[in-house]
């Protein structure tokens, strides 16, 4: 994601220094990011632990797809590529980054999007000159200064994402269990690449769904340090195949910032033969209960508007209200 704002840039300002971001910068970019969160209030917020694993991701290169932009002595911009890993003769690649709220307005967001969607393009050339580039990036849905600038340079809205918390001190009693059939455990010792496939099957089917890679799985899944495979399930059938699971997330600079302990739940999905039995809601009511039981205050999660399993529908029916709305923007060559 990028915030910022589209003005030209106060010519009695000193020029801002745009260079490759380092790990040292890890401490000032996660205080760029908390200034912004205060005017922002996306309820994103990180903590330096978190933005050192995303500098450490290695699908980037940091001399080339994560600059920073220094003025008066201080860190005031960044941004970076997140990307996925080639598939079906596309590759794509979610650009983001902030600009901090004193430094908006003067045109360090229209320096920044058209550079990183040319690093974008550049990115998926390397690595296979009959790749097609899919450049994405999201916006917190009334952010207008953004959306010109995206605009301007050929990314358009394509899709809605709803963010949706769940207040868990009103979640009472305890889940119904599963359908006949299948049985649940937590992710504990799981089988790592075993949850990636399933994951891959489950949302197949989705529009614009990116299987997951390896790498990709286990930067942002399997070895990152906010997930908590406690508080994650999976559902198996007879036969112990993956039938559905959620996965749970837990960022610690949440509570920090705002003394509410959040769980995340970061995945949900049922495998095609297990659809329309109930089971994923099933998964989200113990699932949330056992939040509840572990002392934290709330979930949250993201949803496609358009999820064509009717995610929206099952989300609030447990109890999760729609709290702000993000738009996906894309540009295809």
């Amino acid at each position: 994601m990028l915030r910022a704002a589209s003005a030209a840039y106060d010519p009695g300002v000193p020029l801002p220094r745009f260079r490759p971001a380092t790990r040292d910068d890890a401490e000032a970019i996660n205080a760029l990011m908390a200034a912004a969160e205060v005017v922002d209030r996306t309820g994103e917020h990180y903590s330096v632990a978190d933005v050192l694993e995303e500098l450490d991701n290695p699908m980037i290169d940091l001399s080339h797809d994560w600059v920073v932009v220094e003025a008066d002595g201080r860190l005031v911009a960044h941004a970076q590529l997140t990307p996925r890993a080639p598939y079906d003769g596309s590759l794509k690649v979610e650009i983001g980054g902030t600009v901090h709220p004193d430094h908006r307005g003067h045109g360090l967001g229209s320096q920044l999007v058209p550079a990183m969607i040319d690093r974008a393009h550049d990115y998926v050339r390397e690595r296979g000159a009959d790749l097609q580039p899919v450049i994405a990036a999201t916006a917190p849905a009334d952010n207008t200064d953004l959306a010109d600038i995206f605009e301007r340079h050929g990314m358009h809205p394509h899709r809605w994402n709803f963010q949706m918390v769940c207040d868990l001190s009103r979640v009472e009693g305890s889940s119904d269990g599963l359908p006949d059939g299948y049985h649940v455990s937590t992710w504990d010792g799981v089988d790592q690449d075993e949850m990636r496939l399933a994951h891959n099957e489950a949302f197949a089917d989705h529009p614009g769904f990116v299987p997951w890679s390896q790498e990709l799985w286990a930067q942002w899944v399997g070895e990152t340090r906010n997930s908590r495979p406690a508080l994650s399930l999976v559902a198996r059938d007879h036969d112990g195949r993956v039938a559905a699971y959620v996965q749970t997330s837990e960022f610690d600079a949440f509570f920090e910032a705002t003394g509410v302990r959040e769980a995340y739940v970061n995945k949900v999905g049922t495998l095609p033969d297990h659809r329309r039995r109930g089971l994923a809601g099933a998964l989200l009511h113990v699932a949330v209960r056992s939040y509840r039981d572990a002392g934290y205050g709330r979930a949250s999660l993201d949803v496609d508007s358009e999820n064509p399993t009717g995610a929206l529908g099952l989300y609030e029916s447990i109890g999760f209200v729609a709290e702000q709305r993000w738009t996906s923007y894309l540009m295809r060559d």
